[in-house]
């Protein structure tokens, strides 16, 4: 529950913050295993220290141990001691028993060691190996309310009337050891702590530094004018170079936009501007005629000018509708021959209007990968067009072909065709022949070649025999699924 409630606000923290949080807790993970690590070799290294002290002290103990008259004679030696008085606040005992526990001398109450686990070979004094006669133990335990680390040392003896083992066990209570524990992890911690904050330190300088050419960029972005898409000119490291080029193709992408928006809205306006002109030169032509059948013929080209203004506007609705779908739908499996079948039975009936035939031949289950909307109206405007074209009592034949390479749709009709040198310039946008007296918009042809272009497609022109045009559509082969 808290987690859904914390993570929206954690999705709002800036990357700076995150960062630190991240780096901040990875140093204080490792800070806390070294501070483990600091204290538990503190605990060894003074467990050890005094360890060999009380080694040292038992060792010299047993040299003075010997046999006299069959008895064992223990003479303490003060160096013993004195090696152990180094910690001056601790207690020290000591108990000295023979074989078969026969207590010589010292504290005959001490603890026993417990059940012996393995043996060890102890070093004297000057680093060597005691020898084979020498057993250890080590081991705490409480005595006389007080905690007590103890060591006992076995020696074998061997005479001619006398042998085994003789127990020297000497005891020190942990005060010194405790201490030397504490101030060896208090160090490790100072030491560690120092390197947690330089470490936090140098990654705060080290995120801040990384950030910076983001903070850069984003100056770069919020200074400049709304109208200013020139590319960015931003000194960044490699890693953001990248970014800064997606930036820059985005601008150039949307200058392109914006620029093509511009060019089509002035043309536009023109192209609307000049017939809304001739519709009002003619409506008022006709309003100010008495002859009734010259005024009928004026408003037959009123009515002809209106039918203009509306295919143009049409034709501009439809282009905007197709830029959008362009931009933000995906490409998705397209049954071609399914939507060429349709618009043939649909633009049947306007054909046969104007005394037109429409013929299709062609394969079944071609398919292609576009958009439908956009490929719909191509294939519609050039359909509209050959049949707009056409002369009555002639045929407009559509042929629809895949292969291996590519899929091909092919529209001939019987039209006046377009010359060799108009051929280039009919796909600008409101161009129309200087001798074409036919209605238009001269829209069609320029959407049905922008609708090419973006699936990738090639779009020809060429002359049909005895008369026309063709109008050839190849699909490359990576567009069909």
């Amino acid at each position: 529950m808290w987690s859904k409630m914390r993570l929206p606000e954690l999705a709002r923290w800036s990357i700076r913050r995150k960062l630190l949080w991240v780096t901040g807790l990875l140093l204080l993970i490792v800070s806390l295993l070294a501070v483990r690590a600091a204290q538990s070799y503190a605990q060894r290294s003074a467990q050890l220290s005094y360890d060999r002290l009380l080694n040292g002290a038992a060792l010299q103990i047993a040299e003075q141990i010997s046999l006299r008259h069959g008895k064992l004679v223990a003479d303490l030696p003060r160096a013993a001691f004195e090696t152990l008085a180094l910690a001056p606040d601790d207690r020290v005992y000591y108990r000295i028993g023979g074989p078969g526990g026969e207590h010589i001398t010292g504290y005959a109450d001490l603890p026993r060691p417990p059940a012996r686990q393995g043996e060890e070979r102890v070093l004297d004094s000057s680093g060597g190996t005691a020898g084979d006669g020498f057993r250890t133990q080590v081991f705490d335990a409480d005595y006389r309310g007080e905690a007590v680390r103890f060591l006992v040392l076995e020696r074998l003896l061997t005479e001619t009337d006398f042998s085994g083992f003789v127990q020297i066990q000497v005891g020190q209570t942990v005060l010194a050891r405790t201490a030397l524990a504490d101030d060896i992890g208090l160090r490790a911690l100072q030491l560690i702590a120092l390197l947690f904050g330089v470490a936090l330190l140098l990654v705060s300088v080290g995120i801040w530094m990384t950030l910076r050419p983001l903070e850069r960029l984003n100056r770069a972005l919020s200074t400049r004018s709304s109208v200013d898409l020139s590319p960015l000119d931003v000194a960044v490291p490699r890693e953001i170079s990248k970014l800064v080029g997606t930036i820059n193709h985005f601008m150039q992408q949307l200058g392109g936009t914006l620029d093509g928006l511009q060019r089509f809205t002035s043309e536009a306006a023109h192209q609307i501007r000049t017939p809304l002109a001739g519709l009002r030169s003619q409506a008022q032509n006709a309003l100010d005629e008495d002859d009734a059948s010259l005024r009928r013929r004026q408003l037959g080209r009123v009515l002809e000018s209106a039918d203009r203004l509306t295919d143009t506007v049409n034709q501009l609705l439809n282009q905007a509708v197709l830029a959008h779908r362009l931009r933000s739908q995906q490409m998705q499996p397209v049954a071609l021959d399914t939507l060429v079948l349709e618009l043939c039975r649909e633009l049947a009936l306007p054909a046969l209007e104007q005394g037109v035939e429409l013929g299709f031949e062609g394969d079944s289950e071609v398919w292609v990968q576009g958009n439908a909307f956009a490929l719909r109206q191509m294939v519609q405007n050039i359909l509209e067009n050959a049949i707009r074209y056409s002369d009555p009592g002639s045929e407009v034949r559509i042929e629809l072909h895949q292969s291996a390479g590519h899929v091909s749709l092919a529209v001939a009709d019987a039209g006046p065709g377009i010359p060799d040198a108009e051929k280039p310039l009919v796909f600008e946008r409101f161009y129309r022949s200087p001798g074409n007296s036919r209605t238009g918009s001269g829209l069609g042809l320029a959407i049905a070649k922008e609708v090419a272009s973006y699936h990738r497609a090639t779009l020809k022109l060429s002359d049909n025999q005895p008369a026309g045009l063709v109008v050839t559509v190849r699909f490359h082969r990576r567009s069909v699924p």
